[in-house]
């Protein structure tokens, strides 16, 4: 009971200065996305190095993954592609010049740095891609406000009915009445959105809404079996304690980094007139 009052604390406090930053976009919001994925690659980088096979160089994979993330919010995605091709050379020098060094798992090293900057810093600059369209600031709030219903609605509703786990090693609580249940409470968020509130019904109609929070609950619920599986690979509960009640950046971040990227298909997918 005390960590539920704690968890819902710290939500309280963190959610509104959260989402004004979100609405200051510009330089603000770049400036909290650097810290929130930096924090995040270094959460992941963490767990990976309890096992000293897999250490990397933690500054040099902080480094490259706001590289990235600077590079496609002021220039766009053509120059962070190739940036994220130079930061993939630049960890395999590091690497042959770590086994050089008698660093005989260098290779381990490698894989990890590489993906933690495409995770952390290709796929979290979708949440400033996303931000900056037209309407960004409703864009964003529409995705988050569907995975985090959608996460609650899979809870209580799994704590209720469900019987039947999805993943029993990688988490046991996770169930399959929980997981539709989530599914059916993203749909109904998306019809509360576009039913009483304008100016979303006036980015996605129904349909559109539709497709959006289903890809949403559907796909971005998962990348919390994600971080559940590296959380248990290294015997960790949460990424870190750095917020009180929630665990770490990493453990907000599971859905987050996959729900941006759904978000920005769908508006593309609607631009193009696909839907």
């Amino acid at each position: 009971m005390e960590n539920l009052k704690t968890r819902v604390l710290s939500a309280v406090i963190l959610a509104p200065i959260f989402i004004f930053l979100i609405y200051l976009g510009n330089v603000p919001f770049l400036i909290t996305t650097l810290f929130i994925m930096g924090v995040g690659v270094w959460e992941f980088w963490r767990m990976y190095s309890v096992n000293e096979a897999n250490r990397s160089n933690k500054y040099l994979i902080i480094a490259l993954t706001l590289a990235i993330i600077c590079t496609r919010y002021f220039f766009g995605f053509e120059s962070a592609s190739r940036l994220l091709t130079g930061c993939v050379f630049i960890a395999m020098l590091w690497a042959v010049r770590s086994y050089d060094k008698h660093n005989l798992h260098a290779a381990n090293g490698f894989a990890v740095m590489v993906t933690g900057f495409v995770y952390f810093g290709w796929i979290g600059s979708y949440l400033l891609t996303l931000r900056n369209l037209e309407n960004g600031f409703w864009w964003v709030m529409v995705c988050l406000l569907i995975i985090w219903l959608s996460d609650s609605g899979a809870f209580f509703i799994g704590s209720r009915f469900g019987r039947h786990a999805m993943s029993p090693l990688v988490s046991p609580k996770k169930t399959w009445e929980g997981y539709f249940g989530g599914i059916l409470t993203a749909m109904l968020t998306g019809w509360l959105l576009v039913r009483f509130v304008p100016i979303i019904a006036e980015i996605l109609n129904q349909q559109q809404m539709f497709i959006l929070a289903l890809l949403l609950s559907v796909i971005a619920s998962l990348g919390d079996f994600g971080e559940s599986m590296i959380k248990r690979t290294f015997g960790f509960k949460d990424s870190s304690n750095l917020i009180p009640g929630h665990g770490g950046f990493f453990d907000r971040l599971d859905t987050v980094l996959w729900a941006m990227p759904i978000g920005y298909l769908v508006y593309r997918m609607i631009n193009s007139g696909l839907i």
